[in-house]
């Protein structure tokens, strides 16, 4: 039977590869030769200021812009509907001119509430990490180094709430950043702005550390400093994008899928990429067992990793000592798949596809896809719901007679303008619902056609005419019967949905780890955490630094 990769718990069990964004992103800087340097760094003693880094392109020439000042205690919040934080970014067009300075300081500390312009590409936030920002900052003032441990536990010195593009808030839409500047592919800009605010967060803890004690102060060591993560919380906004925008969600999929399964054509297992493999396995339970979560259901997940791990690990020491072994690379992801838990299988596919990049990154430079969504009028109802029989069966067969199956609703947030959740039994607001729930629409459709031999004969042009409520669902049924992987299996409206799940799945392709997860609906990741700062950056280590762990360097 074919396993399907997008059901919830599937999906909640991903993790970064080679194909994620920031991984793409780094190969870019140092193929294109990139060239990143600080042109002000105008911060008084406390590190409030500004500062703006430069990013010369062979192109265009780029300005992270970010903004400094106090912030008291009572203000600081992980939240989205915060309205002030320690530190605010754009990523804009050009270099940065004392009129456009003046207007981003006005504006970009406002965040969503500010004005911004088509050259503005990506627009951020930052609060200090109250567990490690002062303590990295006194160790440095006394010239003594902050322990690894410490900064393992927390994994960055700032946590980003939000990291808009893509047209939001009067910024540059992705049709017309992927035609006008660099970033051709989705969420490049997104992950080249993380990338920079995770170099001023070492930048700012040295600067303050500096000031304190001119005499005494020392920089962070390099070993460290690498650790270091840039932070994120991020929640329920996140998770529309996966049903609004199905045929990206796709190709994404597709393009990995791709990867492995071109891996597995490969017949004969190389013995210098075996003994590495089992040595990125190795480093990827080490991460496992040294990650700090404070939610049980992923401490309980990473334990189980971490021992199916150790397992997969012995079985591949025993095979690579007996020479009459002919196995293959699909042989190992077969093994994976048939024994161990789903982040196992996943740790272990992202590590065989860390070794072929010659295979794996011509896939990421390929993550887009046209999202128009079309109409076949001419199409029968007949062949339409044996199309529906074909590819929902898993939403035919859910029962939304049963309260359970309909106990969440989907709304937008009067406040943020943000998406949330509603439990519809014990709740006002379902009136407001956004139309998510694919699967109920799907099984209202299939009914009713089905209880309707009458409409079989009609086309869908005849059949709209007389029922157009079924529009919408119609052309995304019709429009997706080319994305194998375009809509997520399972019911989102369902009482035990983790909504959790769709996060760590975008998560994944974005390139974030250190999944700590607050509730069922929000959680705190970390972004390039092990990656090498711009100024060591080389080809040598650009992909050298997954699952990161405090042996690493």
């Amino acid at each position: 039977m074919k396993k399907n990769n997008m059901t919830l718990d599937r999906m909640g069990s991903r993790y970064p590869s080679r194909l994620s964004f920031s991984r793409s992103m780094l190969r870019t800087i140092v193929k294109e030769k990139w060239k990143i340097s600080k042109s002000k760094f105008a911060l008084d003693k406390n590190g409030y200021g500004t500062a703006i880094y430069e990013i010369n392109t062979k192109n265009q020439i780029y300005s992270l812009v970010c903004f400094s000042q106090y912030l008291a205690a009572k203000d600081r919040s992980d939240r989205v509907i915060a309205d002030k934080w320690d530190t605010a970014y754009t990523l804009h067009i050009g270099k940065i001119s004392t009129k456009n300075l003046k207007r981003l300081r006005q504006n970009i500390p406002l965040q969503e509430a500010g004005r911004n312009s088509a050259n503005e590409l990506v627009l951020s936030r930052a609060n200090k990490s109250l567990r490690l920002f002062d303590k990295v900052v006194t160790c440095l003032s006394i010239g003594e180094q902050p322990s690894i441990k410490d900064v393992n536990d927390v994994g960055y010195l700032l946590r980003t709430t939000a990291v808009y593009g893509n047209g939001k808030f009067g910024m540059s839409d992705f049709f017309r950043t992927k035609t006008k500047t660099d970033f051709k592919q989705p969420f490049r800009a997104e992950m080249l702005a993380v990338y920079i605010i995770r170099e001023f967060s070492v930048d700012l803890v040295e600067h303050i550390a500096h000031k304190k004690n001119p005499l005494k102060a020392v920089k962070l060591n390099d070993n460290i400093k690498q650790h270091l993560g840039i932070g994120n919380s991020t929640g329920l906004g996140m998770a529309p994008f996966i049903i609004k925008h199905p045929t990206l969600i796709h190709q994404w999929m597709k393009q990995y899928e791709q990867a492995l399964n071109d891996i597995k054509f490969i017949k004969k297992i190389n013995k210098k990429h075996f003994v590495k493999f089992i040595k990125l396995l190795e480093k990827a339970k080490l991460y496992l067992d040294e990650v700090l979560t404070y939610d049980n259901f992923q401490k309980n997940k990473n334990r189980k990793s971490s021992n199916d791990l150790k397992n997969i690990i012995k079985y591949c020491k025993k095979i690579s000592l007996n020479k009459k072994n002919n196995i293959s690379w699909k042989n190992i992801i077969v093994y994976t798949e048939k024994k161990f838990s789903y982040d196992a299988q996943e740790i272990t596919k992202v590590q065989i596809i860390e070794l072929f990049p010659k295979i794996a990154d011509p896939l990421a430079e390929n993550m887009s896809e046209n999202e128009d969504m079309n109409i076949e009028t001419n199409q029968t109802i007949k062949s339409l719901l044996y199309e529906i029989r074909n590819k929902y069966k898993w939403a035919i067969n859910i029962n939304f007679k049963n309260k359970k199956n309909l106990f969440l609703f989907w709304y937008i947030s009067e406040a943020k303008l943000e998406p949330r959740l509603g439990e519809r039994f014990n709740e006002k607001g379902a009136e407001l619902e956004q139309p998510l729930g694919i699967g109920k629409m799907v099984n209202e459709l299939y009914n009713f056609i089905a209880n309707n031999p009458k409409t079989h004969k009609l086309n869908i042009a005849e059949f709209l005419l007389k029922f157009p409520e079924y529009r919408g669902i119609i052309r995304r049924i019709q429009t997706l019967s080319k994305f194998q992987y375009g809509e997520v299996n399972d019911n989102i409206l369902a009482k035990q949905t983790l909504p959790i799940n769709m996060l760590r799945f975008k998560l994944s392709f974005f390139g974030a780890s250190r999944y700590d997860p607050r509730s069922d609906r929000w959680l705190r990741v970390s972004f390039f955490p092990g990656a090498p700062f711009f100024n060591k950056l080389s080809d040598k280590n650009v992909d050298e630094w997954g699952f990161a762990n405090m042996d690493s360097y």
